[in-house]
């Protein structure tokens, strides 16, 4: 799923976007879909504030009107690309054409989004800009610092495969909406299919920076007090305006409050956000995905459950490996990357991870992490076959 991860693991602190829009519904509905998925949203309704707000702010993104009275989007663009030329920039606009698109493209725009849009293509073509600006910043500072080889040659060749990949994408976007000319629904099809390998393709290089990462003991921020519940909730929220959860009921369930772990919130969220990723990929229309959060012992325990196609038992034991996929899991995209990023990520935080599941009932996946806020009469940690 792509952008299922509201938050780049290895960001400190929130991306900022910076909405530059005449239209006062269309900021408000810009601040309202992207500040649930963790974004710093700051909203202008002209050009030369815009400029101001980007000196005094430094946002990462930028999304402009291309139609705004007095200074233009393409003519904000210009004029913000000459004092930020590293950050991403996004046009939305309501008279899409070939000339706008190559023209936006001219002016140093990353993508461009046709007014009307749905929530999940902003939140999809946002997160692609932040983690497209996050990986060249990485591997720019790598290659001014004092960084090993092996870091740095793997933050180059990263970002070198997410780059034309990018330009792909952004191609692909300008002929499907239209912009180029009527297409025949045949090559419709055909396009949608390469748009969705190549955004399968910038997760697979996303994740596998990631694991390389986390394998060299790096990506994760200072672990602080984090309640666990409300992390996960909040993932479960994300997940469900994505468009492959809207035929499936998912929800979330509070058992007892486990209260807080010590943790990176970030990492964290890539855990529960992988697993409910997971859960919805591969649970049929019609089906049931439940994150439930527990607290026992000294453990805090969230269990996502889905009623998908289950894992066979000559599959079960590879399911944490890097790039294995089983032969059930073929059809669905992937990247075989997801679930030893989770295993990972909860063996630097002291805590496990235990499965259960079933040919043709589904899956449970049990998180355990270490509580810091332990009562005196604990409950005992229960079977996983008896989560409910």
């Amino acid at each position: 799923m792509e952008g299922a991860r509201g938050r780049a693991l290895q960001q400190a602190a929130p991306a900022k976007v910076l909405v530059v829009d005449d239209e006062e519904w269309m900021r408000d509905a810009c601040e309202q879909i992207l500040q649930p998925e963790g974004f710093e949203v700051i909203t202008t309704a002209d050009g030369p504030t815009g400029l101001e707000l980007a000196r005094r702010h430094s946002p990462d993104l930028v999304l402009a009107d291309l139609k705004m009275p007095g200074m233009d989007g393409l003519a904000y663009l210009e004029a913000v690309k000459a004092f930020a030329p590293d950050v991403v920039a996004i046009v939305i606009t309501g008279y899409a054409t070939l000339e706008v698109a190559v023209e936006a493209m001219k002016a140093g725009a990353y993508d461009f989004l046709a007014k009307p849009f749905k929530p999940a293509d902003l939140r999809s073509v946002v997160r692609r800009g932040v983690e497209h600006r996050a990986a060249a910043l990485r591997a720019s500072a790598l290659l001014h610092g004092k960084a090993p080889a092996a870091e740095l040659q793997l933050a180059m060749l990263a970002h070198r495969f997410k780059a034309p990949l990018a330009a792909l994408r952004q191609c692909l976007g300008v002929v499907l909406h239209g912009y180029a000319g009527d297409i025949t629904p045949r090559a419709r099809g055909m396009l949608e299919l390469i748009a969705q390998r190549a955004d399968q393709m910038m997760r697979f290089v996303s994740d596998w920076l990631t694991l390389a990462r986390l394998e060299q003991g790096k990506g994760l921020q200072e672990a602080k007090e984090v309640a666990i519940a409300e992390v996960v909730k909040a993932a479960v929220e994300r997940v469900k305006q994505e468009p492959q959860a809207e035929k499936l009921s998912v929800s979330f369930a509070l058992k007892t409050d486990p209260g807080t772990v010590r943790a990176d919130p970030s990492a964290l969220d890539e855990v529960f956000a992988n697993l409910l990723d997971n859960a919805v990929r591969y649970t049929p229309a019609g089906g049931t995905v439940t994150a439930e959060v527990n607290g026992a012992e000294a453990w805090a325990a969230v269990t996502v459950r889905d009623t998908g196609p289950g894992i066979s038992p000559e599959d079960l034991g590879h399911i944490f490996d890097p790039f294995y996929r089983g032969q059930a899991q073929k059809s669905i995209p992937g990247t075989g990357l997801g679930l030893p990023i989770v295993k990972r990520i909860l063996d630097i935080h002291g805590g496990r991870i235990e499965v259960q599941t079933a040919l043709g009932q589904g899956s449970a996946f049990r998180v355990l992490l270490p509580r810091t806020n332990l009562p005196s009469d604990l409950p005992k940690v229960p079977d996983l076959r008896e989560v409910r």
